[in-house]
């Protein structure tokens, strides 16, 4: 028998703390064994970097203004900058179109979009914690330096999406609304809760009991979506499709898997559909997912 490798035995640690939803070993975030709220960890991020930038004081404000000025300047500029990240990038994950995007390009686009704003308010903060007049702040100098501020946000925050809003708010008039079949029902009441229960608790027990409604990749890990909030977890989406199996729903797109009881309309215009989620959330159909989810029943009574 060979001996086992050091680098495989990291190989092989990696791989289980992915199926444990757990953070890769060695990392900071597997240090911290605490269960934070999302909150926590991404906000907290946003604090604690614009604490770092108050202790160096770049682009002038080291000498422009005192320790107290400094570190309100940039705990404000930070946290509204990050806000305005959040909401563009909300808004980008309602647009069908977006909502296609690889998860990096809809983070720039968001940032850019986001520093328009955050340069006003970026200008409006100097002024009153430098003691500057507006006047000589000039926009098109500031509005670079906001973009890369706002680059390095978007990446902190993107790691915690924002969540759908309720339920109960208002939504857009349904296009085509996919009545459930009826020979699927009985067998998606009495597998699919066990295998999605299953699955939940194995990869993220504190989402254990909740109902899940998809599964979504972000670079290297996946996003699991359910009726009481979104978690990310260290996992390939192969992983996570293998142990829910397949009838409990379908992988509709490259970077999404659904549950089918959760889709509550869909909308087919020529070669291109999507899928809104009960929690109001919008997942784009492949082209090549069409045909299999015509014939698997999902596209009865659209239209096409």
């Amino acid at each position: 028998m060979r001996p086992v490798l050091t680098a495989e035995r990291g190989v092989q640690q990696g791989a289980d703390a992915g199926r444990a939803g757990k953070r890769p070993p060695g990392s900071l975030a597997g240090i911290v064994t605490v269960d934070l709220p999302d909150w926590v960890r991404s906000w907290g991020g946003v604090v604690a970097l614009s604490l770092v930038l108050a202790m160096f004081g770049p682009y002038g404000t080291f000498l422009s203004m005192d320790s107290l000025s400094r570190v309100a300047f940039w705990c404000a500029s930070a946290l509204g900058i990050a806000a305005m990240t959040r909401a563009v990038h909300a808004a980008l994950r309602r647009w069908p179109i977006a909502a296609a995007w690889p998860a990096w390009q809809r983070r720039g686009v968001s940032a850019l979009l986001a520093s328009l704003p955050a340069t006003l308010w970026i200008i409006l903060l100097f002024s009153l914690c430098a003691k500057v007049p507006l006047a000589a702040l000039h926009f098109w100098r500031v509005w670079p330096q906001v973009i890369v501020t706002s680059m390095v946000f978007a990446v902190i925050l993107g790691r915690r999406d924002p969540m759908a809003p309720p339920t109960e708010a208002p939504a857009p008039e349904p296009v085509i609304v996919v009545p459930e079949p009826a020979p699927v029902l009985p067998a998606l009441d009495i597998a699919a809760p066990d295998l999605a229960g299953a699955f939940l608790a194995s990869a993220c027990p504190r989402l254990s009991g909740a109902r899940l409604l998809a599964v979504e990749a972000e670079d290297h890990y996946l996003r699991v979506h359910t009726d009481r909030g979104s978690d990310l977890v260290l996992m390939r989406l192969r992983d996570a499709i293998a142990d829910l199996g397949e009838g409990l729903g379908m992988q509709v797109h490259r970077s999404f898997w659904v549950a089918r009881d959760a889709v509550v309309e869909v909308t087919v215009r020529g070669q291109v559909g999507q899928l809104r989620l009960s929690d109001g959330t919008v997942v784009p159909v492949s082209r090549t997912a069409l045909p299999r989810l015509r014939a698997a029943g999902w596209l009865d009574g659209g239209k096409n």
